[in-house]
């Protein structure tokens, strides 16, 4: 319903900020780390948001990178996750990180996040993991990118934990091309697949 809002911060709460767009006050909930970001910044700033409607309540969620507020529907996605224990996972665990996790089934870091036990850990990893397998089944079939690098598994692990952010491999590949990634674990490929989009 509402893809983002464009105005000046007039407060910053807790978990929160009122964002006033054209005169009209928008409460709007927060990652911890975007609120920190948001500290002392005078200039109106865009926020991605996601309008979250239940029976007894409404509410917005903003982000300040579209990358983050993908990845924020991706989470609620999976059953048992809502919106304040995704804001929860995403204010303690960066989204390359999260990447990684999920393409590695790295159960141990996303315990790590506080309110996460083993059971939910695990599926996450393994509901987003199927989600995105499931979305496209194709795989890496780029011979560019595949040549570029004899390192095809890790490519195609890092290609799936992407596409959590709402990439399609087409957008990914693409970057891959051009990238020097034979030498490279996951992490680290997801590491210059990000940010390489960032500049595009």
């Amino acid at each position: 319903m509402y893809a983002f809002f464009y105005g000046k911060v007039e407060n910053i709460l807790n978990d929160r900020i009122i964002l006033n767009v054209n005169n009209i006050g928008y409460e709007i909930y927060m990652p911890e780390n975007d609120l920190n970001n948001l500290e002392g910044y005078d200039m109106p700033v865009k926020v991605y948001t996601h309008f979250h409607v239940r029976e007894d309540d409404m509410r917005l969620f903003g982000f300040l990178s579209n990358e983050t507020l993908n990845f924020f529907k991706k989470l609620i996605s999976v059953s048992g996750v809502g919106p304040k224990a995704a804001l929860g996972i995403i204010s303690n665990i960066s989204v390359s990180d999260m990447c990684v996790a999920i393409a590695t089934e790295n159960i141990l870091t996303l315990k790590s996040v506080p309110g996460i036990g083993p059971k939910m850990a695990q599926k996450i990893i393994f509901e987003l993991k199927d989600k995105v397998l499931k979305e496209e089944m194709e795989g890496i079939k780029d011979k560019k990118a595949v040549k570029k690098s004899e390192n095809s598994e890790n490519i195609q692990e890092a290609i799936t934990a992407l596409q959590v952010l709402g990439y399609t491999q087409k957008q990914i590949k693409d970057v891959l091309v051009n990238l020097n990634v034979e030498e490279d674990n996951v992490e680290n490929i997801i590491r210059k697949v990000l940010k390489e989009m960032q500049n595009i």
